[in-house]
Order: structure tokens, then C-alpha cells, then sequence
């Protein structure tokens, strides 16, 4: 059995804390700042800005390094996935160092805005904006010598975390009047089950995307939306304001690397994602 640890378990971490353990593939330890008390896990109490608190890790095995910043702005985007990023890579060498890590990144890095398409090797990668400290994050640990793997989710949705939905539920949401806005997105689950999935490959150094299987135009996605709330598509109110188009931007990212090496999605596209959630609103 290996052993994982977890260094940022939010959202993400603590579901892929949850799963490793019931498949039995891991012996799980959690790095927080804040302790946990997770049945099965082993909680480190360190802090990935703080480099003196993490001397205590030893024989760490595998890293799922899926810290998330405080907020949306360079300060904090630069100290969670550059330095957080540094700090823990560099402590963990100094103890034995590790089989391989996975880098939990953002498909915001790609700088494409005008709905074309992305794949890994795309090479126009954010140079401006909070993204490019993920690029940063990225470029360093390529130019390392240890095995990695890199992550590009896109949008997580999953349980607890239905907010588009219940946006289109209260008419936030508009239909932008000129379409063509694209959008990418992933289930929480298969957000777990693809990094589970990259662990047990043998592939070495490897970027994959983590988006599903359709690159959805956002005007489609908001009216089946509504038609599954019970609501009258025809009855959205539409903009022309584009300064609403989402943080990621406006791009059609595709997932086949992740297919090619096997993955097999839980929720393949935005209806089955999100009909497991209607219950919800």
C-alpha cells in the first residue's frame, strides 16, 4: 500500500482523502493548517507559506498538492501555487523526497479568449492576471527533477456546490445575445477519480487536461438548465454585456490525452453532472 499526502484538502482533498482510503490503495495523511479529525487519515498540522513547520514529513510517498488560495487576486494566487508549491517540494527533498506529485492546476492558464480550441500542448499560456502564477508553478516543477503530473481542471462542480444552478433558478443568469461563449467543466468525482487514475500510471512527467467530455456553449447549458428547473427557456432575459464571460475565459479545451490513457468519466458532460444535483435546489 502506498502512501499519500494531501497537502491543501478542501473541496477537492477531502473527497480524494475519502476515496483512497476506500479503495484501499493508500495509507492517507492530510496537510492543513487547521488540524482534521477524518476517520482513517493521519492530519499534519503545517503550513505550506511557513517552511520551518514542515520538517516533520518523512517518508511521504505520493503528493496530491491541491492547495487552494484564499482569494482571487496576485498576493494570494502567488504565495498557494508558487511559493506554498516551492516550499513544500523543497522540505520533502530534504526528507527522502517523494515518488511523484500531482499538481492540481486551473485550464485558466491557457490564454486562448476567442472560443478556440485547447490541448496540451498549446503553448499560448496566461502572462498577465493571477493565472500566471499557476504558469509559474507549472514551469517550475518541469524544469525539477522529480516525477509530476499536472492537472488543468476546469470549472469543479458536485455535491454542495451548485451555485450556476441556483443562479439560472433565480434569473441571474442572462443568455448573452451573440453566443459563441464556451465553457469547460468537471465533476467533483471525476475530478478525484482522474488524479487517482494519474497516480497509478506509470506515465512520467505528463500535463492533462481535467475538463468532461463537451465544451459547452454557456447559452446551452443555462437553457437546459432552466428546462430542468421548470422553468421557460424562452423566458431568460439576454445581454450583451461580456464582461460576465467567466474567469477561465472563453475557450473549448479538449480531454482526449485523459481518454487516451484510460480515464473513464464518471459524468461524461454537464447533464449527468448536474442531474445529480438537481435535488439540491
Amino acid at each position: 500500500m502506498s502512501r499519500l499526502l494531501i497537502a491543501g484538502a478542501g473541496y477537492v482533498g477531502q473527497a480524494l482523502a475519502e476515496k483512497a482510503l476506500a479503495a484501499g490503495t493508500h495509507e492517507v495523511s492530510v496537510l492543513r493548517r487547521s488540524p482534521v479529525q477524518w476517520p482513517g487519515v493521519k492530519s499534519i498540522q503545517a503550513d505550506l507559506l511557513q517552511p520551518e513547520s514542515l520538517t516533520v514529513l518523512r517518508d511521504v510517498g505520493d503528493i496530491v498538492y491541491c492547495a487552494a488560495a484564499d482569494a482571487a487576486d496576485d498576493a494570494s494566487y502567488k504565495k498557494i501555487y508558487q511559493d506554498g508549491l516551492r516550499h513544500l517540494v523543497e522540505a520533502v527533498a530534504k526528507q527522502g523526497g517523494y515518488r511523484r506529485l500531482i499538481y492540481v492546476s486551473s485550464t485558466s492558464v491557457y490564454a486562448e479568449s476567442k472560443g478556440g480550441w485547447v490541448d496540451e500542448t498549446n503553448q499560448n499560456l496566461a502572462q498577465a492576471g493571477s493565472s500566471r502564477f499557476m504558469v509559474s508553478g507549472e514551469k517550475w516543477l518541469m524544469e525539477g527533477r522529480g516525477d509530476y503530473s499536472i492537472l488543468r481542471m476546469g470549472g469543479i462542480y458536485g455535491p454542495g456546490r451548485t451555485w450556476f444552478l441556483r443562479r439560472v433558478k433565480e434569473g441571474v443568469e442572462r443568455i448573452y445575445a451573440q453566443g459563441g461563449i464556451y465553457s469547460n467543466r468537471i465533476h467533483r468525482d471525476d475530478c478525484v477519480g482522474m488524479i487517482l487514475h494519474v497516480l497509478q500510471s506509470e506515465a512520467q512527467r505528463q500535463v492533462y487536461n481535467g475538463v468532461d467530455c463537451e465544451a459547452a456553449d454557456r447559452n446551452e447549458v443555462i437553457r437546459w438548465m432552466a428546462q430542468q428547473l421548470g422553468m421557460d427557456p424562452a423566458t431568460l432575459q439576454s445581454t450583451e454585456d461580456r464582461t460576465q464571460i467567466p474567469a477561465r475565459g472563453n475557450k473549448r479545451i479538449s480531454n482526449r490525452k485523459i481518454l487516451d490513457a484510460g480515464y473513464r468519466f464518471l459524468y461524461p458532460t454537464y447533464r449527468e453532472g448536474y442531474t445529480a444535483l438537481l435535488h439540491e435546489v
